[in-house]
């Protein structure tokens, strides 16, 4: 039996924008999903494999057929695989991502005793290929490797991953929130090509928009790095703008986010985001959690308290 155990994410700045070879700062955060792989005692021929999950269980069989592959294995051995989680799905944290990489990291564990994170994370990336399409990597790489990781995505065989030090340390570190919108009703996929359209008719535009991007997610990391609160609060605010000026924040959404800046914090939108009301999750940034829950009390929600920078995959059982 081998159990593994894989952290959520959240885009801080740069989401679409990354998929046009800018910069994007990703943070692991505190909720786990975990995978446990057991040998079946009473079965003895290949592919007799039983998933339980709260989710549907296609996008787990097809991890594991991407892993049979990448190992070079004839057929699945007979397996029991319970998938259970902290990660809400279909809210733009990583919960995908999190389901490739843990059942690639305790497959391969399982098969081969193999522990080997890079290893992990370039079949899990190949995993990401069926859910998202033309996906930057990024999300993979972080639940992999924990904490943040300034990622940019030059070339599909050229990819500037780093983990920067001293970000998860940050002062900055307390005051950070989910705001829970409703669940999109598009998907990742969906906004991804709607940001596409978008930029075949406007290129000028939105390449300008891409940069000033990149401008506001250079200035958090810094403002992380440095725990200037009043940098940070203001690239926050205006990197959001950027994110509308994609068309990826809703106008509810839009209006949960006006409301929260004029309580004096800001907000922004997560991964994908939406276009009719809910977009998942919103990050909020608050040095004062009773007047961010009071801002947010005629929306009907409370914020929830989450860290930036946990620990990537982990091993949490073999036997």
């Amino acid at each position: 039996m081998v159990t593994v155990s894989v952290p959520g994410k959240i885009h801080v700045m740069g989401e679409h924008a990354v998929v046009y070879g800018k910069p994007a700062l990703i943070a692991a955060i505190n909720r786990r999903l975990r995978v446990t792989i057991s040998a079946k005692s009473k079965s003895t021929h290949d592919g007799d494999i039983a998933i339980s999950t709260d989710d549907d269980d296609t996008y787990i069989r097809h991890a594991l057929d991407v892993c049979r592959q990448h190992l070079s294995l004839k057929s699945l051995p007979p397996m029991d695989i319970v998938v259970t989680s902290d990660i809400k799905p279909g809210y733009h944290l990583g919960s995908s991502a999190a389901i490739a990489v843990g059942v690639v990291g305790a497959f391969c564990f399982f098969t081969k005793k193999i522990w080997n994170p890079m290893q992990i994370n370039t079949i899990a990336y190949e995993v990401e290929k069926k859910q998202h399409g033309n996906p930057s990597g990024g999300d993979n790489t972080t639940v992999c490797m924990g904490g943040m990781v300034w990622f940019r995505k030059e070339l599909e065989f050229l990819k500037s991953i780093w983990q920067i030090p001293g970000l998860t340390d940050s002062e900055l570190n307390g005051n950070f929130y989910l705001i829970d919108t409703g669940r999109p009703q598009e998907s990742t996929g969906n906004m991804v090509s709607l940001v596409k359209k978008r930029y075949e008719r406007f290129p000028v535009k939105m390449t300008r928009v891409f940069d000033e991007n990149e401008c506001q997610t250079k200035r958090i990391t810094q403002a992380l790095k440095d725990g200037d609160h009043g940098v940070f609060l203001d690239a926050l605010v205006h990197g959001e703008r950027t994110l509308e000026e994609m068309g990826v924040v809703s106008p509810y959404a839009q209006s949960v986010i006006r409301t929260i800046e004029r309580a004096g914090g800001g907000a922004k939108i997560l991964g994908g985001g939406g276009k009719t009301k809910g977009v998942g999750y919103v990050l909020a940034y608050h040095t004062d959690e009773v007047a961010l829950s009071r801002s947010l009390v005629q929306f009907g929600v409370r914020p929830e308290p989450i860290r930036l920078g946990e620990e990537g995959i982990r091993l949490e059982r073999k036997t």
